[in-house]
């Protein structure tokens, strides 16, 4: 399945990438906290992320409204030649990557999204909030450039394609074609990830093992997706809400702690994979609504990939 959704890779480089051995047990330092407190470059997160990724030419952002947060924050240390937003924050995403719908959009299994308003329009996202956008600097150079990708769950069939069956495929799809088009390779490119909020929908009737179970397999399977086209995984843990008990919301605060335990490990086990722990830094900000804070929160977090970029 992933051999063909990345044919519009150089088939050699593409098989190169794809068949090394890709999990390993690192015994090096791949995680850290952020904290409020440190200017981005003297903190550790900045000092475990740069040797990686400080300058590459291509960034690209997966999540939903949260990682749209942090998305719009940026600052941008290129002069922006030309952008693209997608017309449809919610059903747009098709049109704006170019590729064809499926002739018929299956509905999602037991365990995949939507759950709620992409499951009754179909090519249109749960997500109300994010819609996709690229910002760009064209240079002697070459292109640098930024782009957000709406993704609101680990797996979901809410962008269904002739080509792929799930949004993951879709926007995996996605990105080996721009790199492509730039003639770039998956070496110069850092992608930051976070699902976890809206997955927690399909926890309904089910026990939290269960729900749990769900999550990570479907992370995996996504995760194995980008490391062909990321050379580096940056993965934003889940941030808590402020009223997990109540029935109106599916989040709970102890259950998403589980969850971003279980990514830490199974990010652990790639070689291209770190972890960016912003769950403290969260709890001591402001909620402005159940899932979300206020802008300082957002302005602090993109200063970090704002001074690698």
């Amino acid at each position: 399945e992933v051999h063909r959704l990345m044919k519009d890779l150089d088939e050699s480089e593409y098989l190169n990438r794809f068949h090394r051995h890709r999990i390993v047990f690192k015994d090096l330092h791949n995680e850290c906290f952020f904290r409020e407190d440190e200017p981005p470059q003297n903190g550790e997160c900045y000092k475990m992320l740069a040797p990686e990724v400080k300058s590459k030419k291509a960034w690209f952002f997966f999540g939903d409204s949260q990682m749209g947060k942090y998305f719009n924050a940026l600052d941008y240390p290129y002069i922006i030649t030309s952008k693209k937003e997608t017309d449809d924050l919610r059903c747009g995403f098709l049109d704006y990557v170019h590729l064809p719908r499926s002739e018929e959009w299956v509905y999602p299994q037991y365990n995949q999204g939507p759950a709620k308003f992409g499951r009754k329009n179909h090519f249109c996202s749960d997500v109300a909030s994010a819609g996709n956008r690229r910002f760009e600097s064209d240079s002697t150079e070459g292109s640098n450039f930024m782009e957000l990708l709406t993704v609101d769950f680990a797996s979901d069939v809410e962008q269904q394609t002739r080509y792929t069956n799930t949004t993951q495929e879709t926007a995996t799809l996605h990105v080996a074609n721009q790199l492509q088009l730039r003639g770039l390779t998956y070496e110069d490119s850092v992608c930051v990830v976070n699902v976890g909020l809206h997955d927690q929908k399909l926890c309904e009737s089910k026990s939290d093992s269960h729900c749990l179970v769900i999550y990570v397999t479907n992370v995996k399977v996504y995760l194995n997706l980008l490391y062909n086209v990321c050379g580096s995984i940056i993965w934003l843990s889940t941030t808590p809400v402020r009223d997990t008990h109540n029935p109106n919301y599916p989040q709970r605060n102890d259950r998403m702690e589980i969850m971003n335990e279980k990514i830490r490990e199974v990010l652990a086990k790639f070689d291209n994979g770190y972890f960016v722990d912003v769950w403290e830094r969260a709890l001591g900000n402001t909620f402005v609504d159940n899932a979300h804070f206020t802008q300082d929160f957002y302005d602090n977090v993109a200063g970090l990939f704002s001074s690698l970029m």
